[in-house]
């Protein structure tokens, strides 16, 4: 009975032993590197805008179809200064390709072509940080380069293409990620060049 009870409290020194280990091996990591891919970004919204904007102020009203569509696509890093606060930047990348036609009719207005490159410093907030479970908030804000081409079929307008630079940000006000200490997936809820809704994997180490 009495060594039953001493290989007993060995087994739970021992697993005590490695959950403190796993919980020190966590808490030492410092860097994150991610990959995501999302929906709606802010340059999308923006091309949409744009083609409805053009046609309304030609006295049209117009629908708008996405012929094709790419990205967001972004990779983010971020060093953990505190066990709460990880600073960093992402890069993303996507590009547009989006038409409005005349709303009664299936009459082509105009086209739009854009490719986008955007580096935005970030920062991360981490309300929970587990193991295997976290639950975050995220601010990012810089620049976008944006590479349009317009078409229009009236043919009394002549095309543009123009290369222009502005401020972007991307506000994530939820995010929640799960699975192993260096390893997980994750999905955000925000607004901005990534996307209103993304998801990704995360490595951690």
């Amino acid at each position: 009975m009495c060594m039953k009870k001493i290989l007993f409290l060995a087994v739970v020194a021992m697993l005590a032993t490695m959950s403190v280990n796993g919980q020190n091996a966590y808490a030492d990591l410092k860097h994150e590197v991610s990959v995501s891919t999302g929906l709606l970004p802010t340059s999308y919204v923006v091309d949409v805008l744009r083609l409805l904007g053009d046609a309304y102020e030609t006295g049209m009203t117009a629908n708008y179809e996405s012929t094709s569509h790419r990205g967001p696509y972004a990779i983010e890093y971020y060093y953990r200064v505190k066990e709460w606060l990880g600073v960093g930047g992402m890069f993303v990348y996507g590009n547009n390709n989006v038409r409005a036609t005349e709303h009664d009719e299936n009459t082509s207005i105009s086209s739009l072509k854009a490719s986008y490159f955007s580096l935005l410093p970030a920062a991360k907030l981490d309300w929970v940080r587990k193991q295997h479970f976290g639950m975050y908030s995220k601010f990012a804000l810089g620049f976008t380069r944006r590479n349009e081409y317009v078409q229009y079929f009236d043919t009394t307008r002549g095309d543009e293409k123009r290369n222009v630079t502005h401020l972007n940000a991307q506000v994530t006000l939820l995010g929640l990620e799960a699975g192993g200490i260096h390893f997980r997936g994750f999905g955000e809820l925000g607004f901005g060049e990534q996307g209103m809704l993304l998801i990704g994997l995360r490595y951690k180490f």
